[in-house]
């Protein structure tokens, strides 16, 4: 560990390099984001994520201020992310006997924490290929939203693909591969439903969204989350339509069947949602009405209720 600190002192003396010419080694590459076309056009618009550093435990103990201090300057100087997004930024290359060692931060721009497992790491130099190897870097731990932690790994000869090439331009790139996992965090309001909504069920609906779990791709989830009764007897359920597909989702007709605590119908129906247009990567609320004339238990209690829903 830590053979990236070779590079990192001047020649012949144990000072360490200036801060100013350490930041040149600085290589970033953010790497592929986690959604959707829509949702990274929609992520332009937003405000950008500035991560902190996040030291493993064992970095922590090991190094001392300094290190930690540069650690942290270069980090610094790293460009803020767009939200919902993860990456690889590289910092210093060593070459070894036998292979170099990559040192780089492994960045988190989400709201939850994440987990690096097996990932593709490749070398670039100036935009050509140099290395590709595949590393098992569960050690680096659970990484905090918001932050960027360093790690290093080694690139064995093995995993070149070019010889005598020069290390003035190089980056670290990282091979997301099939995305795995959907978030459809951006919420899409009906401009109609968003003027008779008030600023808490807006803050309301941001916390749904932000809380519900990860689809897979090209999945369409429905999930209900308020219901209530009208002055006339209509049962009205709030639905949230989760769109992880690369397509806007607009079902002409949809059924709907509300259930009670005893799993027994409370009223089914096939409902009109031709207005109804989910944009790729996004969640959308829309509200099911169940007129009173419908109804097989209108005096049904909601508490503990369930929706179906299904396409036509």
């Amino acid at each position: 560990m830590f053979s990236f600190l070779k590079n990192w002192f001047q020649k012949d003396q144990d000072q360490l390099r200036p801060l100013e010419e350490l930041k040149k080694d600085l290589q970033e590459d953010l790497g592929d984001v986690s959604g959707p076309m829509e949702t990274i056009l929609e992520a332009v618009k937003r405000d950008r994520v500035i991560t902190e550093l996040s030291l493993h435990p064992d970095w922590e103990s090991q190094l001392d201020a300094e290190k930690k201090y540069t650690l942290r300057y270069l980090q610094e100087e790293l460009p803020p992310m767009f939200p919902d997004t993860i990456g690889v930024a590289g910092f210093s290359l060593v070459p070894e006997d036998h292979g170099v060692t990559v040192a780089l931060f492994f960045r988190n721009a989400t709201e939850r924490v994440v987990r690096f497992e097996n990932v593709t790491l490749s070398i670039y130099l100036d935009e050509k290929m140099f290395a590709k190897c595949r590393f098992d870097v569960s050690a680096t731990g659970p990484i905090p939203p918001g932050t960027s932690r360093p790690w290093e790994v080694f690139f064995p000869e093995e995993s070149f693909a070019g010889e005598n090439m020069l290390f003035t331009r190089w980056k670290v790139k990282m091979d997301f591969g099939p995305r795995t996992h959907v978030w459809p965090k951006h919420l899409d309001l009906d401009p109609q439903m968003e003027e008779r909504m008030t600023e808490k069920q807006k803050e309301r609906l941001f916390q749904i969204v932000n809380r519900l779990p990860s689809l897979q791709p090209n999945e369409i989830e429905a999930n209900s989350y308020d219901i209530g009764r009208t002055a006339k007897g209509d049962i009205v359920v709030a639905v949230l339509f989760r769109n992880a597909t690369m397509q806007v989702y607009a079902p002409p007709k949809l059924k709907a069947t509300l259930r009670d605590e005893a799993n027994e119908v409370i009223a089914s129906g096939t409902l009109d949602t031709t207005n109804l247009k989910v944009r790729a990567g996004t969640s959308q609320p829309w509200m099911f009405v169940f007129p009173k004339n419908i109804l097989k238990k209108p005096n049904a209690k909601l508490s503990g209720y369930h929706l179906e829903v299904k396409e036509v």
